[in-house]
């Protein structure tokens, strides 16, 4: 079939597919061509910028709104939900600590590098940004920069 006949989901996840390769394909490329230091500041302006392009675009989708560290932690819920991420979220007086157990895109990435979590850091601190002002996000991962990863909101 046309691509120019295809059916509006078709299309959806057709571009969806093909920004997720890229950003699997891209991020190790990166740190091969710039080194790991200079890529994990690119790869993090990067996600932050696109983090905070997006959104309004991707809270919608998600049936989100903007406000402060709460719809901020639930936006992040319903994403990692729609990603099939699985993740907790742990709710204190000030903050919310979000342990994400996995990073269903980079999972099979066999040349991953540590510095490739920027790119996932950069983007919460932009869609940060766009949910609501001087929301901080933190990240913490674990040992080679995969999965566990402990956020920290508020």
């Amino acid at each position: 079939m046309p691509v120019s006949s295809w059916p509006r989901p078709r299309l959806e996840k057709a571009y969806r597919n093909y920004a997720m390769e890229y950003v699997k394909t891209a991020a190790p490329v990166m740190v091969q061509l710039f080194g790991p230091e200079e890529a994990g500041h690119l790869l993090r302006l990067t996600g932050k910028l696109i983090g905070m392009q997006y959104f309004d675009e991707v809270a919608q989708a998600l049936s989100q709104a903007r406000g402060g560290a709460n719809e901020f932690a639930g936006f992040v819920r319903a994403l990692f939900d729609a990603q099939d991420d699985v993740a907790e979220i742990v709710n204190s007086a000030a903050s919310f600590e979000i342990r994400q157990q996995s990073w269903t895109l980079m999972a099979d990435v066999a040349d991953y590098h540590p510095a490739c979590a920027s790119v996932l850091e950069g983007l919460f601190e932009g869609l940060a940004a766009g949910c609501g002002r001087h929301i901080p996000v933190s990240l913490k991962t674990a040992s080679a920069g995969r999965p566990p990863f402990v956020w920290s909101v508020g």
